[in-house]
């Protein structure tokens, strides 16, 4: 324990979870911690406007797999943080948003600038804290940080201004890291059955595999099967494009190779995605989604699974993990795939060569007016 400012015990939790960027725009709120961010290593972005702050955050952690941290001034400036966080939480992004608030003192009564802030963020954080005592500011920074690593998602922290004053005892705590799991060996067992019983398996990585550093598990388990890989929207990073069995990502402007040959699957393997509405809608006239297709779902939140589509198997675990274990137990059995992969390599690259062939018809167009993918084309 050591005598300390509760902004000094502030700002060296922060250091302690190895935070060196925060986004957002200067207050009065948190004046007395943002005055030792430089002397601990800590840069300060400022930003026009807080929402900027907060989708900086959330790029911020997308990239670096860390988490993003964003601070405001209370009341507008916390409320413009709110489309960047509903982003991030749709994205499982881990960042920490800070929301100073009215003092103690000015609670219900109008206080400068005052607004109940945590209602606000209710539905689109995993995690909410007010601080309601200096003494409990460095306990409650760490659990915030924990626990936007813990469930992959945004949190808030939300602190009185008044609180960002006093003096304690505090004790600097280091992360707290929480190991994952490949899932349950029954879950494991029965999504290996499923794929070594297919004859046109597919696999569809997502957000969870980037997360999770799971490509090249992801990539060694494709190779095993024989697996034409399609990757989740927005996430064409879950897969290398230059390999020969990706075929690109589904849903909103997506690959037609991609959709053509998930619609011939008869048993799917979604890691680390939601299998989100957005990434599975018909497209270019295609609906592709296969009805009869048996869907085996891994993701670290166990919210996600079934939450659009009907699975036959459910596996709560990390999504790296998780390929690596239903490769092992596929190592140990006969596997339908094996026996047509050439027939199968041979669909990948003709459906690849066939839509290459038409997004190059598209750009070599002579039409008047001259069509976008014609202009984007010449610029090249």
């Amino acid at each position: 324990m050591t005598r300390m400012t509760s902004s000094e015990a502030f700002v060296e939790s922060l250091v302690a979870q190895g935070v060196t960027d925060i986004f957002g725009i200067v207050g009065s709120a948190f004046m007395d911690a943002l005055d030792i961010f430089e002397p601990a290593g800590i840069r300060f972005w400022s930003v026009a406007h807080e929402q900027a702050a907060a989708h900086m955050a959330d790029g911020y952690s997308r990239v670096t797999g860390r988490h993003g941290v964003c601070i405001a001034q209370n009341g507008p400036g916390i409320t413009n943080f709110v489309t960047a966080i509903a982003a991030a939480y749709w994205a499982h992004s881990p960042v920490v948003a800070i929301t100073p608030q009215t003092g103690n003192m000015g609670i219900e009564k109008g206080g400068f600038q005052e607004t109940d802030q945590m209602p606000i963020f209710s539905k689109i954080t995993k995690y909410q804290t007010q601080v309601n005592r200096h003494e409990r500011i460095a306990e409650q920074t760490h659990r915030a940080f924990t626990l936007a690593m813990a469930e992959r998602g945004p949190v808030q922290l939300n602190i009185p201004r008044d609180n960002f004053y006093g003096e304690a005892d505090y004790e600097i705590r280091e992360p707290m890291v929480i190991e994952r799991s490949a899932g349950g060996p029954a879950a494991i067992r029965a999504a290996a059955d499923a794929l070594a019983s297919a004859t046109f398996p597919v696999i569809m990585t997502g957000g969870g595999v980037v997360m999770g550093d799971g490509q090249m598990p992801a990539k060694q388990l494709a190779e095993y099967l024989g697996a034409p890989v399609v990757t989740s929207y927005l996430h064409n990073d879950a897969f290398p494009a230059s390999h020969e069995l990706a075929c690109g990502p589904l849903g909103y402007q997506g690959s037609k190779a991609a959709m053509n040959i998930v619609s011939q699957a008869d048993v799917i393997l979604a890691l680390g995605s939601r299998l989100g509405p957005f990434g599975t809608l018909p497209q270019h006239g295609i609906d592709y989604w296969p009805k009869g297709a048996k869907i085996v779902q891994v993701d670290i939140d166990h919210r996600m699974l079934g939450l659009v589509e009907d699975v036959a198997v459910a596996i709560h675990g990390d999504a790296g993990l998780a390929a690596e274990a239903i490769l092992g137990a596929l190592q140990t059995m006969e596997v339908a795939a094996h026996g047509n992969r050439e027939q199968r390599l041979a669909e990948v690259g003709a459906q690849k060569e066939a839509w290459s062939k038409e997004l190059t018809d598209w750009s070599s167009s002579d039409a008047v007016p001259m069509a976008p993918r014609r202009a984007l084309r010449e610029l090249e």
